[in-house]
């Protein structure tokens, strides 16, 4: 096992190199000028030169390259181009509220996905298997933004049951209130693929003669299902749960815009809009982090859902 977790921090690395030199290579061809971007109205030379020079984009773009590399590497980020902060400091702010989304987004994906899919395996062929797995493609086929739009004029403009909007305290009856609509959003999505993934692997499962013979042996049906056939079909969905976390920061980057939850996608569309290159390679790298150590963690939980799985027979 160790062995393994130190290859994989090894490619860590190497992915984080590969994505900031991609990223950094798009900021740099993207078409428009941040120091023009930034000045607006009062744009003209003289500024914008003292603005570029000020940003270092006056240098040679393979010294920006290893000056950002080297800001990166040693946290002493620079200065955003949109927001005149500390891009570290900015990021910070915006991160909890992202992260505390993501949380209850894959909350509500569980809570529908799991018991959705083994309900649907165990009625396998049913009425409710086929509501089931219709309901599950509608959840694949909805865009994200649609489904927000829906649910603020349903349960905000119409009934004004949920609020919308950046809470002042996440950990409050605002935050969850404010939370709940975009939460709903982006699990619903996620609980249709977990659900027929769920399915799937249940259905492979039940017909294996371990579980004839639980059967055989008097246990209960609830002790069947629980406790031998969804625990040996749970490595397939750990997978997609655990890889579902960076999609949900992805995902947010548009459901943000649409609820007006101040988070890390929000950041992360405006400074596209005003090419602030220091914004934007540091949240993909952190979105990339976030992917890697996500694998990393699921990867070492399967030891766990299953003892048969051993990291140091693969070579």
């Amino acid at each position: 096992m160790r062995e393994y977790i130190l290859k994989k921090i090894g490619l860590m690395f190497v992915v984080l190199m590969g994505v900031y030199t991609i990223v950094f290579a798009l900021c740099v061809a993207a078409p428009g000028d941040p120091a023009r971007i930034a000045l607006g109205r009062a744009d003209n030379p003289l500024a914008r030169q003292i603005l570029r020079e000020k940003w270092g984009l006056d240098k040679p773009v393979i010294q920006q390259y290893f000056q950002t590399l080297k800001s990166m590497i040693t946290l002493d980020f620079p200065q955003s181009f949109r927001y005149r902060e500390n891009v570290g400091d900015l990021i910070l702010s915006r991160l909890p509220r992202t992260f505390f989304l993501g949380v209850i987004a894959i909350g509500v994906s569980i809570l529908i996905a799991i018991p959705a899919g083994i309900v649907s395996a165990y009625k396998h062929n049913s009425i409710i298997d086929n509501i089931t797995m219709v309901a599950s493609q509608i959840g694949v086929a909805v865009p994200n933004f649609w489904l927000g739009l829906m649910l603020i004029v349903v349960f905000y403009t119409k009934l004004h049951w949920f609020q919308i909007g950046a809470p002042e305290h996440l950990l409050s009856l605002e935050g969850l209130s404010k939370v709940a609509l975009p939460a709903i959003t982006l699990g619903t999505g996620m609980a249709a693929v977990t659900a027929r993934l769920t399915r799937s692997s249940m259905l492979e499962v039940i017909r294996e003669e371990y579980i004839m013979t639980a059967r055989a042996k008097g246990l209960s049906e609830r002790v069947v299902i629980l406790k031998h056939a969804f625990r040996n079909a749970l490595l397939p969905v750990v997978t997609v749960i655990g890889l579902q976390f960076p999609l949900v920061v992805g995902g947010a980057v548009i459901t943000e815009q649409v609820f007006g939850w101040y988070g890390l996608g929000q950041l992360y569309i405006r400074s596209i809009a005003a090419r602030d290159y220091p914004v934007i390679v540091t949240t993909t790298l952190l979105f990339t982090i976030g992917v890697v150590v996500t694998n990393l963690v699921v990867d070492i939980l399967y030891t766990y859902i299953d003892p048969r799985v051993k990291y140091e027979k693969v070579k």
